[in-house]
C-alpha cells in the first residue's frame, strides 16, 4: 500500500509539473517520430496539459484525505474543527478573490483615465 500511494504521488506530481512549452517538447518529439501534422501535434500537448492538470487535482485531493485524516486520527483536530476551518479559509479565499479582481479593476480604469 504505501509503495502504490508513493507511486501515484510521484507520478501525479511529476505530471502536474508539466508546462504547456515540456508538452510542446513531447509532442514535437512524437510528431516526428510518427510523422503527424501541426494541427496533430498541437492537440497532443493541449491533451497532455489536461492530463496534468486532472492528475495535479486528483494527488492534491489524495494528500488532503490523509492528511486530513492524519490530522483527526492524531487528537490534533476534530473533523467539526476542521470543517470550521476549511469553511472560513473557503469564505476567505473567494473574498480575497473578489478583492484582486476589483483592484485590477480599477488599476484599468486608472490606466484608461490617464490616457
Amino acid at each position: 500500500m504505501r509503495k502504490t500511494i508513493r507511486k501515484v504521488v510521484e507520478t501525479g506530481y511529476g505530471l502536474g509539473l508539466l508546462s504547456l512549452g515540456e508538452a510542446k517538447k513531447i509532442a514535437l518529439k512524437v510528431k516526428k517520430e510518427l510523422n503527424l501534422s501541426d494541427e496533430e501535434s498541437l492537440k497532443l500537448a493541449r491533451e497532455l496539459m489536461r492530463n496534468s492538470e486532472q492528475a495535479s487535482r486528483e494527488v492534491l485531493a489524495t494528500a488532503d484525505r490523509y492528511f486530513e485524516a492524519a490530522l483527526i486520527k492524531s487528537g490534533a483536530t476534530s473533523k467539526g474543527e476542521l470543517k470550521r476551518v476549511k469553511g472560513f479559509l473557503k469564505k476567505r479565499v473567494l473574498k480575497v478573490k473578489a478583492t484582486m479582481k476589483e483592484n485590477v479593476k480599477e488599476g484599468w480604469r486608472n490606466l484608461r483615465k490617464k490616457e
